[in-house]
């Protein structure tokens, strides 16, 4: 990751209003997993972030996967990304680059 995005990340992750920013997840029910390990996630579209933020988790989320163990990475929940739109708010306080105002 380059210096602005640790930055941006930084910005965002050590705000006291951090969790506002965090993917929107949810057990995906609809998913015939087995019965063993952790339950697959659906991660909803939260309709008022940039791409610049959303590219930014990925690729926070890209090192952290990086960064696991094989046998990490087979007991870590499979997610799902979608195109459902997250119920959660828009944040009120948040830098104008993550944050879509239209």
């Amino acid at each position: 990751m380059s210096d602005n995005d640790k930055e941006k990340a930084r910005e965002i992750f050590c705000s006291p209003n951090a969790i506002d920013f965090m993917s929107s997840e949810e057990s995906d029910n609809d998913d015939p997993a087995s019965s063993r390990g952790p339950k697959p996630r659906k991660v909803r579209k939260l309709v008022w972030e940039k791409s610049k933020l959303k590219n930014l988790k990925a690729k926070l989320d890209e090192a952290y996967l990086d960064g696991l163990s094989e046998k990490q990475r087979r007991a870590s929940a499979r997610l799902t990304r979608t195109e459902e739109p997250s119920l959660r708010p828009c944040p009120t306080n948040g830098p104008r680059w993550a944050i879509r105002t239209e």
